[in-house]
């Protein structure tokens, strides 16, 4: 933009000319900032208010049943879905990867105790 003062060159954001230091009339054309902030308008307010919360998505059927079948994969991918605050999901994988264990575990005891019921018996 030119100076409409000396006709020198000046950014339309100045505020003055750099060289005659006259007022830049784009800048004088622009509403003044008093404190106050216009109401937002009639339909904003009537609007749905939808969003996206992390904490209520569902939990991948895939990685239930991964959670499920290898019990370290599930306590993993559910402690960085809770850190993501995915709650549900990471809750979700936590329970398929600690019933699995349990299973695992309550398996393992009794073929190794088996034995022994049938030496007392």
């Amino acid at each position: 933009m030119y100076c409409s003062n000396c006709g020198s060159m000046m950014d339309e954001r100045q505020q003055f000319c750099p060289f005659c230091k006259a007022p830049n009339p784009a800048m004088q054309q622009r509403p003044q900032f008093h404190g106050q902030v216009p109401p937002p308008p009639y339909f904003y307010n009537n609007m749905p208010r939808y969003y996206f919360d992390p904490a209520e998505q569902p939990p991948e059927t895939a990685l239930v049943v991964l959670s499920a079948i290898i019990p370290i994969a599930g306590l993993i991918i559910g402690c960085i879905c809770l850190g993501n605050h995915e709650n549900r999901a990471g809750k979700a994988y936590l329970l398929a990867a600690g019933i699995s264990f349990g299973v695992g575990l309550l398996i393992s005891f009794m073929f190794a105790f088996m034995p022994l019921l049938f030496l007392f018996h």
